[in-house]
């Protein structure tokens, strides 16, 4: 007998934390593209754990737009802040005696260039967000899909691929149908895959 034919996944996501306050100690989630299903690897370093979720059995995606990313550039803006203060504070007594003020004002200027660096890589990264896949039977967060651009991407990366193993396109008004229908019977079961309104959430992402 043959054996079974090996299982070729393409990788939609890196890997991104689940939690924790030290990097270290943190689980990293990432979402990979199989022939027939989505599967999501959670690792700590030292174990692995798989999630598949079937085309077919896909209801929705909810997107819930995050302030991480508001609160982040306030924080990392702040601190660049401050010590571009320290740093131009420093240059005066720099240029009179570099050997004495020479080595902080060089400390002083990189940690704003670091700042400075973590602050444009945010912004290029572009607004967080908390991304949900709904199934007849859970609800599971994908922590790598927490940016909206890149959860844009993903989406319609794998629309066609939902419509395809599902039989069918939404149009806008089965969407609206089907979330009244959720919220009238939270038990109630839609057909393909769709993103859940939310007072939170960033305009459709066409899934």
């Amino acid at each position: 007998m043959d054996p079974a034919p090996e299982i070729r996944y393409k990788r939609l996501t890196r890997g991104s934390g689940r939690g924790g306050s030290f990097v270290a100690f943190r689980s990293r989630s990432s979402l990979w593209l199989g022939p027939e299903h989505l599967l999501a690897v959670d690792s700590n370093g030292y174990t692995e754990n798989y999630k598949r979720f079937y085309f077919r059995d896909i209801q929705a995606f909810i997107v819930r737009k995050t302030r991480a990313f508001l609160v982040l550039n306030i924080i990392v803006g702040i601190l660049a802040l401050g010590s571009l203060i320290l740093t131009l504070a420093i240059l005066p007594k720099t240029a009179r005696n570099w050997d004495d003020d020479g080595p902080a004002f060089f400390i002083f200027g990189v940690i704003t260039g670091l700042f400075l660096l973590v602050l444009v890589l945010n912004f290029i990264r572009g607004p967080t967000c908390k991304t949900f896949l709904r199934t007849a039977v859970q609800i599971e967060q994908l922590p790598s899909l927490n940016r909206v651009r890149k959860t844009r991407k993903v989406l319609k990366k794998i629309h066609p691929l939902i419509v395809a193993a599902q039989g069918g396109e939404l149009t806008a008004e089965s969407v609206s149908a089907q979330l009244r229908e959720w919220n009238e019977s939270p038990s109630g079961q839609a057909s393909t895959a769709t993103v859940e309104e939310d007072p939170n959430a960033p305009p459709r992402l066409g899934v």
